[in-house]
């Protein structure tokens, strides 16, 4: 997998979003997110507060215990050294055109020990999601496709985590599911469409 980006919608107009692994310093600035009082009654933007604190607290139990990863080439020696090793990595969705808080998302996941990827938390920062400055869209659809272009890269067959009652309809969108409820797998024809619709986009693009 090489370094990738995708171009989420920015007040109408496509900008380019850098798909990077993350790291010590990714986990430091997420850890700063924060939002102001207008936008606190919104879930959405309550669910990215958790799910990036509670993402910080799993990677720093996964580090302590020589179990992340932040490259495709250090997850790949890990699957090397034990094909049956669970590891721990982020992909972060990073905006060059915002200097101040370039980090717009991130997904943090397992590679689990029967080759399987664990969506365990995505959030996309409060900012991008209550629309305090900018509307930008499609931050977690890029990462989702990211998600799909790194299990092909590893030869991964299945990717799965769970669906909240804000987040189902998403899934249910990028899956073109009829319905999603705590559950989401993206497998077999799942994925296939899934792939169908990356390289649509990547053609759009072109």
């Amino acid at each position: 997998m090489k370094p990738s980006t995708f171009e989420a919608d920015v007040e109408g107009r496509p900008r380019n979003v850098r798909l990077l692994f993350g790291d010590e310093g990714s986990l430091a600035e997420i850890h700063r997110w924060r939002c102001p009082k207008t936008l606190r009654d919104n879930p959405h933007v309550g669910d990215a507060l958790e799910y990036a604190r509670l993402a910080s607290k799993r990677w720093r139990y996964y580090r302590r215990n020589a179990e992340t990863a932040t490259s495709l080439a250090s997850l790949q020696a890990a699957i090397r050294r034990n094909p049956k090793a669970e590891v721990a990595f982020m992909l972060i969705a990073s905006a060059d055109w915002r200097p101040r808080q370039p980090i717009l998302g991130l997904a943090y996941c397992r590679r689990t020990w029967c080759h399987r990827i664990i969506v365990d938390f995505v959030a996309v920062h409060p900012h991008v999601v209550g629309r305090l400055h900018q509307r930008i869209r499609g931050v977690g659809t890029g990462l989702f496709h990211g998600l799909i272009q790194l299990a092909d890269a590893l030869e991964i067959e299945t990717i799965w985590g769970e669906a909240t009652a804000n987040s189902a309809p998403f899934y249910q969108k990028i899956l073109g599911a009829e319905s999603i409820r705590d559950q989401f797998v993206m497998a077999g024809e799942t994925l296939a469409h899934c792939r169908r619709q990356l390289d649509r986009l990547h053609s759009s693009q072109a």
